[in-house]
């Protein structure tokens, strides 16, 4: 690929390729790497002595050689001992934190319950608590770690890393980046947290080899990423607030009727807590209803299917406005499985267009309940690594 204009943005953009390539192929030889980017043999030589000797990528093994008794070439492959990032997904429930290595993979991981008063204060601190712990325990210098990925609820700013709300905490105008640059003392880039999921499903889930998809995160709340050539659309897709029922139902945002209202985890606690009181003592969850569910419970499983119904009925709205090729659902809820997955399906097939209906794949996300911070790693190695808004 060859980068017309100042000739330093043109290597940090050929950089950036070679990097992505190794990452998407594992291990390649320059010849490849040539051929493959119509790059010179010159071009690839330089670049690829810079990443070794910064330690970015690493000779490994010996490679067949493309005619016979021609020179064997040296592989190279993502150095995977010696940088490192980590990500951050900060929960209204739970705070996960890893550090990964340049391939994606977490080598270090703490979870914890998010310190309920969600004050700036406190949370700051748990998450500074929480990375020196998984550095200390890792082993490793702090000066392998090239940045970090926050993931968070609400409306995020992605180049500032400015929060002008997050409904789970009740914050705003939050400048969270610069916060946590100055209690970690590294760089950080926060990004909202479907947004974040998406990426990692881009990474690591069953949107790697998909360039259009639309993502739901159903958890506490509902949020959504739209995914559009392979590149995340960086506006807040507030799909939670599409108005999906005339019931009288109040959402957080202060509207009534949105799909947050009927169909998130929040709503399934609150419709449950209403219409099973009496059988058990405590507070019913969504895990809760749906392990009920599964046990054959009526009216649990009619909860969901309630639940199912309207998330199909929205996302076909989805589809049928821009046509996605897979629409991944993901969040705490979607691990309820087919009692959640199969009113859906079958609420979006009554709703969708045929030819969309045909053509628009729909499945849950097979990350669980590491979605969030596979999401945050590749949120950092995208942005200090790999830099793929280069490319």
């Amino acid at each position: 690929m060859k980068v017309k204009g100042d000739p330093e943005n043109a290597r940090l953009i050929n950089r950036s390729l070679i990097l992505n390539e190794l990452r998407m192929n594992d291990m390649l030889s320059r010849a490849d790497l040539a051929r493959t980017l119509k790059l010179s043999k010159m071009t690839i030589s330089s670049i690829v002595t810079d990443l070794i000797n910064e330690q970015f990528i690493c000779e490994t093994g010996i490679g067949d050689s493309m005619k016979q008794g021609g020179r064997k070439p040296i592989l190279l492959t993502l150095s995977t001992s010696e940088l490192y990032v980590i990500g951050v997904d900060i929960g209204k429930t739970n705070t996960a934190v890893s550090l990964g290595n340049l391939k994606g993979k977490l080598i270090q991981s703490s979870r914890v319950p998010t310190r309920r008063n969600h004050d700036q204060e406190s949370i700051l601190g748990q998450i500074s608590e929480l990375v020196n712990d998984i550095i200390g325990k890792s082993g490793i210098s702090r000066n392998t770690i090239l940045g970090v990925g926050v993931s968070i609820g609400g409306l995020v700013n992605k180049l500032s890393g400015y929060i002008s709300l997050s409904p789970d905490f009740n914050w705003k105008d939050v400048p969270l980046k610069d916060l946590l640059e100055n209690s970690l003392e590294l760089p950080v880039i926060v990004d909202n947290c479907s947004r974040v999921m998406a990426l990692g499903e881009k990474w690591h889930g069953s949107a790697s080899l998909v360039n259009n998809f639309f993502f739901i995160n159903v958890g506490f709340g509902i949020g959504s990423a739209i995914v559009i050539k392979d590149q995340i659309y960086d506006k807040n897709s507030e799909f939670g607030h599409i108005f999906i029922t005339g019931k009288d139902v109040r959402c957080d945002c202060g509207n009534y009727g949105c799909l947050e209202s009927v169909a998130s985890g929040q709503a399934i606690e609150r419709i449950a807590n209403e219409k099973l009181a009496g059988k058990q003592d405590n507070w019913y969850t969504a895990r809760d209803v749906a392990e009920l569910a599964l046990k054959g419970d009526i009216d649990a499983k009619q909860i969901f299917q309630d639940a199912g119904r309207y998330l199909g009925r929205a996302l076909s709205m989805a589809a049928n406005l821009f046509n996605p090729d897979k629409i991944i659902i993901g969040g705490g809820v979607s691990n309820s499985g087919e009692i959640l997955l199969g009113p859906l399906k079958d609420e979006f097939d009554v709703h969708s267009m045929e030819i969309i209906n045909d053509t628009t794949q729909i499945e849950l996300s097979e990350l669980g309940m590491d979605a969030g911070v596979l999401g945050a790693v590749s949120l950092a190695l995208d942005n200090y690594v790999f830099h793929s808004d280069r490319i």
